[in-house]
């Protein structure tokens, strides 16, 4: 009764914003390595490979954070998690800046990954609290959005800051915006208390379904598909295809705006076609690999399907925090935890993958990889779906 005399409250959108600014910062963090891999292996003195393994690190810490913090903090103020999450955010920026060697870095990057797990755990959830039902839709959007605004923070723009100002600094930057955010959400988070029956048997039996445990392999082949070339797009675009610096920034720029563009499409035609959509989505990432594949060395080519590849990321986190929304509303903490560390896993497992192939494969080998996790992601979603409707009556 408590928790929907909250939800049939006013709709809290400066905290909703606040939590939109989180993930910007947030997310801007994690893949700012992506657009200065080349820059941090050479002050590190390792290979491209093994900078992206930092990625990896993010990805292990993730997925255990997902997993432990909803039920270790089952009766704990979501306010008080997600303002500590913040905090620790700030340390791991400024860790990675200052970070004498590789492996001071992968510590950085270690906190960063409790960060990533325990804030996007809490954030479907959370934001269900923040807002009326009727505004649960629109909210989530705003949520979401933060992840195309830090596309373009950690690629084009820390590509081009890291150019003036050195790696390190942008790292320093992003500890600024995390401390800015956490602020925001101190100043306007209220109350959130921790649902009911979210402990680790409720986890468990969350996986007694096979349309769920298809749902979530479903969104690990989705995120490890994307990651597993998004992870080596700098290097793709300037070792590969021989782009120059301004170029690749450039290239950067138009990957992030086409990121967002993809976000505010999945938005207008996720609830008419979602079924259609999902599926469409990871089948076309299964074909832009393969073309790549079969057109390497071709630089317009490749800049033309690298954004691309942007633009239809950006329907990936709307497309599965609707799927939550839609079939585990009841249980999203849980359902959002789960999926966090399926995704966490899958990124971290793609960057490491990733980095193997493109030392010994060069870039074919990711594209390869690419076209055949996506094309199984699609088979994930429809067996998903399908089961679903089967065993409950509802149409998706």
């Amino acid at each position: 009764m408590q928790q929907e005399l909250f939800r049939a409250g006013k709709a809290h959108w400066s905290a909703v914003f606040s939590l939109f600014m989180g993930v910007m910062a947030l997310i801007s963090a994690e893949f700012i390595p992506v657009s200065l891999l080349t820059p941090i292996a050479r002050d590190l003195s390792v290979s491209e490979g093994a900078a992206g393994q930092t990625v990896t690190a993010v990805g292990v810490l993730a997925v255990l954070s997902s997993l432990l913090l909803p039920p270790l903090t089952h009766n704990i103020d979501r306010r008080k998690v997600l303002l500590t999450l913040s905090c620790l955010l700030i340390v791991s920026c400024v860790l990675i800046g200052v970070a004498p060697d590789y492996y001071i870095m992968l510590l950085g990057r270690a906190l960063l990954g409790v960060c990533v797990g325990g804030f996007w755990a809490l954030a479907s959830s959370v934001t269900l609290q923040l807002v009326p039902s009727k505004d649960v839709p629109r909210a989530l959007s705003i949520v979401y959005a933060g992840v195309s605004v830090a596309t373009i923070i950690s690629l084009p723009v820390a590509s081009w800051l890291g150019h003036q100002i050195g790696w390190r600094n942008v790292f320093f930057l992003g500890a600024g915006l995390a401390a800015a955010g956490g602020f925001w959400q101190y100043c306007t988070l209220p109350v959130l208390p921790a649902r009911a029956g979210n402990g680790f048997r409720g986890m468990f039996a969350l996986l007694g379904s096979g349309w769920t445990l298809a749902g979530f392999l479903g969104t690990m082949l989705s995120y490890g598909g994307y990651h597993v070339f998004f992870t080596y797009l700098r290097p793709f675009l300037e070792l590969d295809i021989a782009l120059g610096a301004g170029t690749v920034s450039l290239t950067l720029l138009a990957f992030g705006i086409a990121n967002m563009l993809g976000t505010v499409v999945a938005g207008a035609l996720i609830g008419r076609f979602f079924r259609a959509f999902m599926i469409g989505v990871h089948l076309s990432f299964t074909f832009v690999a393969l073309v790549l594949f079969f057109h390497q060395g071709a630089s317009s080519v490749g800049m033309i399907l690298a954004v691309l590849w942007g633009f239809i990321f950006g329907f990936i986190p709307v497309g599965w925090s609707t799927w939550i929304a839609r079939t585990l509303a009841d249980r999203a903490e849980l359902a959002g935890g789960l999926s966090v560390a399926g995704t966490q896993f899958a990124i971290g497992l793609a960057a490491a993958v990733g980095g193997v192939m493109y030392d010994h494969q060069g870039i074919g080998g990711i594209f390869l990889a690419a076209a055949g996790i996506s094309a199984l992601a699609a088979l994930m979603v429809a067996v998903s779906l399908h089961l679903f409707v089967r065993s409950t009556g509802k149409m998706l």
